[in-house]
């Protein structure tokens, strides 16, 4: 009998321990083995994408990737120790050796961890070349994980209660001692509106608007805070500022009032152990005190005023005499408390501009061009006479007459104002609101000075991972402003526009977007955590709203909607094929089903859908102006397309997760349904680029008829000129549509067109993000207000929908994807389809295994592609033009390491 064991010693064991050796048994005998040097451990990390000092997951989910010297690197499997100490000497819980090949999102091998708990972890790796060694001991921390670890309470000024009307932001402290040093301070806290929070005048973190914006009545976030360094023995003061934000002011163009309540409210526990071994603990209760400030009204929409004569000195302070402030409610710890998991609102990006040496013109008016549109603001160092004002303007462009254009705000003010002290230099900037801008003016009384401006952006801190450039200037711009779309619309939720009063979270833009914020930014939690407040908002019978949080009410055209609702059903299987995220199916599994389900007593005796009011293929460039929602396309055919597509997802998701009869049902369903929207439109969508982009992406066409159909779009595409005829539906699957029936080159006319309406022709126009309307500006660069004159008033030149194009210019110009619902062996592909007479592109991509790259030109004679794959990883490989015809042609296996390929002229 053999005997093979694995001996691993919690402690390092002399010299061979610290060399990276450990022990294992075979035979009886005790062998020394080494850790393979070629291949290391790096960015070991858990599913929380906060970036907070604590997670709300009782059972993280633990990823790392490889890092080698060598190519050709797989992980076979690996192991992970749990222990309460980082020498793991106490308490270990091991996983065994786990045969996986993923090294993305492992389950947690211990107990679920308790709220405060500290443990540390850590993984090596069998790969083919062997066993790494231990990666560096990682720290988790819990938050508060139950209802009861709650003592706090939230708090409002009393004269802040049941107040319905807009307001000066209320303030609130507390004062309190320590009798000797911190060695350990957390701080747990939310608010029912926005909250600014500061200890002893220092802010505690970098975050902005939060808690964000949730189903507030089932789910509020919160956020834990290292804040150890800001206490000290002594005296010391914790204050906050409470903005109405979404709980309580003005939200859609109706601007509805208290959607969530007439009281707002901060609720904040801080607990704090001492060096003495002694502990602290100060909750939002009666003992605070509530007063007012500068702060007179802090409106998203509208913008902020800041009057500097009215903010009482000190009051963040220690020392500060609050004995005639007013007393606070204290009100019920609200439903639903969850840990942040997503990143915060952050600033990220900031530049300086230039100011006038003049200081504006005859009037007082500095006039600034930031050069790019953004999610923002502007911070402002200036100093004047008691009682000077400064007011700052907002819009994304110029008028004709070289004025701000701010028509398209509609009711939104986009104005913040400051009333200075006298009391020298202040740095100014809003608070509780942002702007979606890339023109501002600056107003100043006599006797101001500003010193200095910076502009500086706004939006959840997402980790940027894809990029893509290319010989093509203008795909670049291209590229470049769908990437500022998304995170100018990326705050908190994701939004259609961050300018006018609108800012709500459309189910349908995200839908067709998911893929694209997927290669662009790290946006799984982001976007799951939408999920959850789209699953909140879904209806018993398993309607789904068109927008999340809904603000819409009971309007029958807000629910039920093809193409919108069905972000439910497709965003779950999107993120699982961009992250692997299995679980993020399993938690929308049942929201998935009930849209399905819905939809499928939507049907008529036919098998299609068709009757009920949609948005459709919205914002057909040929749609009447004031009625986008009429395509030419016929809203039934698109409608039985998505629950057919739906259908398709639900079907997946179930045999992800084993539910055989619910994938066997659902994908008899899509069957179904893409025969009936044949036999009921198969002439018709032949007429639209639309109907043939569905029929071809969504496979309603038979098999023998797909070249046929493929064939049509292309006559439908060069009749207009290769301009863009298609909406928000069809807009986004239409060169993927064209290069499946083998029209890769008609793609890339599409994409290069430079009349209106195309991609390119907002790019000569000066656009530096995506447009809602692609006519919004004329040829001739003046703008097109005929829609302003009919009362909508539809009009934002930060639209991220259109931008759905990017996952073409990765997929295809540059030939990278990735799909982890495939086997390991096929998630990253590598399928360059040069055209368009681009003779260089460029992409790289950050997976859950490391850094794709991707790089091709053409040189004298033939092409050079020269890839990157992360250790760990394989990709496969096709030659371009080669893809139009894959039955004929194999892919190459791409290992771990760089690789050069080549082909010449008539290979």
């Amino acid at each position: 009998m053999t005997f093979h064991i694995a001996l691993t010693y919690d402690r390092p064991v002399g010299a061979a321990a610290s060399a990276g050796f450990w022990h294992s048994w075979e035979g009886g005998t005790v062998t020394l083995e080494q850790a393979s040097p070629t291949v290391r451990i790096i960015d070991p990390r858990t599913d929380d994408d906060s970036g907070l000092i604590a997670t709300g997951h009782a059972v993280p989910r633990l990823s790392w990737r490889l890092e080698a010297d060598v190519e050709g690197v797989l992980q076979t499997g690996y192991e992970i120790e749990v222990a309460v100490d980082p020498d793991f000497s106490r308490d270990v819980a091991r996983s065994g050796l786990i045969e996986e090949t993923r090294p993305y999102l492992a389950p947690w091998p211990a107990a679920p961890l308790n709220s405060r708990e500290v443990r540390w972890w850590r993984v090596r790796v069998r790969t083919n070349l062997g066993w790494t060694a231990w990666c560096e001991a990682q720290r988790v921390e819990a938050t508060l994980l139950t209802r009861a670890d709650w003592t706090a309470r939230p708090i409002s000024p009393l004269s802040n209660v049941g107040r319905r009307e807009a307001g000066p932001a209320p303030l609130v402290r507390r004062g309190f001692h320590l009798d000797v040093a911190p060695v350990k301070a957390r701080l747990y806290v939310t608010a029912l509106g926005l909250h600014d929070v500061q200890i002893n005048g220092r802010p505690i973190g970098p975050d902005l608007f939060d808690p964000g914006w949730t189903v507030y009545s089932k789910r509020l976030l919160f956020a834990a805070y290292d804040v150890t360094d800001l206490l000290q023995p002594g005296a010391n003061v914790i204050s906050g500022v409470i903005g109405d934000g979404w709980f309580r002011g003005d939200l859609t163009e109706f601007l509805f009032r208290n959607i969530y309540g007439d009281t707002t409210a901060l609720l904040a526990q801080l607990e704090v152990e001492l060096a003495d071994g002694s502990r602290v603990r100060v909750d939002t209760d009666q003992d605070w005190k509530g007063g007012y400030g500068g702060l007179r009204a802090a409106e998203i929409y509208h913008g902020a005023v800041f009057d500097m004569r009215q903010e009482p000195a000190g009051w963040r302070l220690p020392g500060f005499d609050d004995a005639v402030w007013e007393d606070v409610a204290v009100l019920d710890l609200p439903q639903g408390l969850e840990a942040r998991d997503m990143p915060g609102v952050r600033v990220i990006a900031s530049w300086p501009l230039a100011v006038p040496e003049h200081g504006g013109d005859a009037s007082g008016v500095i006039r600034l061009d930031t050069g790019q549109n953004l999610s923002g603001h502007l911070a402002i160092r200036a100093r004047g006479p008691h009682g000077a004002k400064i007011t700052v303007r907002h819009a994304e462009l110029l008028d004709d007459a070289g004025e701000l254009y701010v028509a398209p705000l509609r009711h939104a003010r986009a104005e913040d104002d400051y009333v200075l002290d006298g009391q020298g230099a202040v740095e100014l900037r809003p608070s509780f609101t942002w702007h979606g801008f890339r023109h501002a003016e600056i107003g100043i009384s006599p006797g101001v000075v500003i010193e200095s401006v910076r502009v500086e952006a706004v939006a959840s801190d997402l980790r940027p991972t894809g990029s893509f450039t290319c010989s093509e200037p203008a795909l670049n711009r291209l590229f470049d402003n769908v990437v500022w779309s998304q995170r100018s619309n990326f705050l908190s939720i994701p939004t259609d526009c961050p300018q006018r009063d609108e800012r709500l979270g459309w189910s349908g833009d995200i839908q067709v977007f998911t893929p694209t914020a997927c290669l662009n930014a790290d946006s799984r939690a982001f976007l799951r955590s939408w999920l959850a407040d789209l699953a909140l908002e879904q209806r018993e019978d398993g309607a789904v709203p068109v927008a999340a949080p809904n603000l819409l009410g009971r309007d029958a055209r807000a629910w039920g909607v093809a193409g919108w609702g069905d972000a439910a059903a497709t965003m779950p299987w999107d993120i699982y094929c961009a992250y692997g995220d299995v679980e993020a199916v399993a938690r929308q599994y049942s929201s998935m089903t009930a849209w399905v389900d819905w939809c499928v007593g939507r049907l008529n005796e036919d098998g299609v859908w068709s009757g009920d009011f949609q948005l459709g293929d919205w914002l057909d460039p040929d749609a009447p102006v004031d009625k986008p929602h009429l395509s030419k396309t016929d809203s039934g055919l698109a409608a039985t397309a998505y629950l057919a597509h739906s259908a398709g997802r639900v079907a997946d998701a179930a045999a992800l997760l084993g539910h055989r009869e619910d994938a066997a049902r659902y994908r008899d369903l899509q069957t179904r349904t893409r025969a009936a929207a044949w036999a009921r439109w198969g002439d018709e969508a032949r007429t639209t680029p639309t109907g043939c982009a569905l029929a071809l992406t969504f496979e309603l066409a038979p098999l023998d008829q797909r070249a046929a159909v493929g064939g049509r779009l292309v006559e439908l595409v060069a009749a207009n000129g290769y301009r863009i005829g298609t909406g928000f539906l069809g807009t986004p699957i239409i060169l993927s549509a064209l290069q499946s029936a083998g029209q890769t080159e008609t793609a890339y006319r599409l994409l290069l067109n430079r009349d209106c309406p195309g991609w390119l022709y907002t790019v000569e126009r000066g656009g530096t993000t995506m447009w809602e309307r692609w006519d919004a500006i004329r040829p001739d660069g003046s703008l097109n207000i005929g829609e302003l004159s009919t009362g909508s008033a539809m009009v934002s030149f930060n639209h991220y929908a259109y931008g759905a194009v990017a996952a073409w210019l990765y997929s295809s110009v540059a030939g990278l994807s990735l799909d982890l619902s495939r086997p390991p062996e096929t998630q990253i592909t590598i399928a360059p389809e040069p055209g368009g007479g681009l003779t260089h592109s460029y992409a790289e991509l950050e997976t859950p295994y490391g850094l794709v790259a991707v790089e091709w030109r053409e040189n004298e004679g033939g092409w050079i592609c020269d890839v990157r794959i992360p250790a760990g990883a394989q990709a496969q490989f096709w030659m371009p033009y080669s893809n139009d015809h894959r039955s004929n042609v194999h892919p190459r296996q791409l290992r771990s390491g760089g690789h050069r390929l080549c082909m010449s002229d008539g290979s």
